[in-house]
């Protein structure tokens, strides 16, 4: 469905409106700025950019607007983070517009629900909370964790790597095994839990700085600090039940190399062999294409992105060859450091030196070259 033309935008003789004051707001941003209030109601309180009291702190610090937490703009409209006033967590909260995307909600909440939600295979966004709008019928609220995205943070050995592919093998199966297509795998859309592998929970839009962006945030290891990785988005995805030809109209997903996109002759396709091929381009583009590493995982990416997709393994045959390969991987090799191809010299020869010291560490403390995390609270 067509979203219907911008209107102008309505906030544009507002104070903080953008173009009044530099570093102001956006026209999305006012939008949680009209919700701030009732979501600290319902126990989540945005940050100080957002609230209704709110006045630009770099204009009495006279500072840059950019050097000031509350000056970072946030882009992408649908996305804002807030603190849950019962714990103190820092949580996701998600504008989803029904008439766009009707069955998202139902599709996130089916793997928050048990017997799925204590499955420790399970790598689906959890829901932990929806809230309707007070002011628009269409749009519902998703509160779910806090994540990062998966490449904003360097992989230090082959078997870190490999643990984030044995992730997302294992969460794309148990999807499809409940008759769910995603639609969308991509790398946007797949994220991971920044806690503990960093010193402190990152700021949104500066994953760089601590979330009051007081502090640089620290990165750690994979190896010592392991992580989870989580599957998001299923705004597009389709459920299917028992029985049912496993064909729809094709949806259009963040991947466009897709080669059921381009035939104009497919109305309908598999979307589960559209998932698998997705799966197989991201690990092929984002982490074999950029690393010396990774070699051994050509062969089956390959398998998983040929055209025709009935030539396609299905997401059980392709996780049944990934963990044979995996179990053919020595522990040398798992502990082998993950080479970018875009390193300078200087910077491998530090990188290799600093490798040698930190697995010594970790074999002396007996960590596992396959960094599998607990299974963590879903609420």
């Amino acid at each position: 469905m067509e979203r219907p033309p911008r209107k102008e935008d309505p906030h544009k003789d507002h104070p903080l409106y953008w173009k009044n004051v530099r570093g102001g707001l956006f026209e999305d941003e006012f939008f949680w700025r009209e919700h701030q209030r009732w979501l600290a109601d319902n126990g989540y309180m945005l940050r100080p950019r957002y609230r209704e009291e709110w006045q630009p702190s770099w204009l009495s610090l006279k500072k840059i607007y950019f050097q000031c937490e509350d000056g970072v703009i946030m882009t992408g409209g649908s996305i804002m983070d807030a603190t849950r006033t019962s714990d103190g967590r820092i949580v996701t909260i998600k504008k989803v517009e029904k008439c766009y995307t009707p069955w998202e909600e139902d599709t996130v909440r089916l793997f928050s629900k048990e017997p799925l939600a204590s499955d420790p295979h399970n790598h689906a966004v959890p829901l932990y909370d929806t809230l309707q709008s007070p002011l628009d019928d269409n749009i519902t609220f998703l509160v779910m964790p806090y994540l990062t995205r998966i490449h904003e943070y360097k992989y230090a050995t082959v078997g870190e790597a490999v643990e984030c592919f044995r992730q997302l093998f294992e969460g794309l199966q148990l999807i499809h095994q409940n008759l769910v297509a995603h639609c969308d795998i991509q790398l946007v859309n797949i994220l991971m839990d920044p806690t503990p592998l960093l010193s402190e929970t990152p700021h949104p839009a500066e994953p760089e700085r601590s979330y009051d962006f007081k502090r640089k945030v620290k990165q750690r290891t994979r190896t010592e600090y392991p992580t989870r990785y989580y599957i998001i988005d299923f705004g597009l995805s389709r459920t299917f039940s028992p029985g049912d030809e496993l064909v729809a109209p094709v949806s259009y997903g963040g991947d466009k190399s897709v080669p059921e996109y381009k035939d104009p002759s497919r109305s309908v396709s598999n979307p589960f062999a559209i998932d698998v091929y997705c799966l197989g381009n991201l690990v092929r583009e984002w982490f074999v294409d950029k690393s010396r590493s990774l070699d051994f995982m050509r062969p089956l990416v390959e398998a998983m992105t040929r055209t025709v997709p009935e030539d396609r393994p299905t997401i059980d045959e392709a996780f049944k060859s990934f963990e044979e390969l995996r179990s053919s991987l020595s522990e040398r090799t798992l502990r082998s450091r993950f080479v970018y191809r875009n390193e300078f010299f200087v910077a491998r020869m530090y990188r290799a030196c600093r490798h040698v010291v930190r697995k010594a560490r970790w074999a002396r403390s007996g960590l596992p070259a396959l960094p599998t995390p607990p299974l963590p609270p879903r609420t």
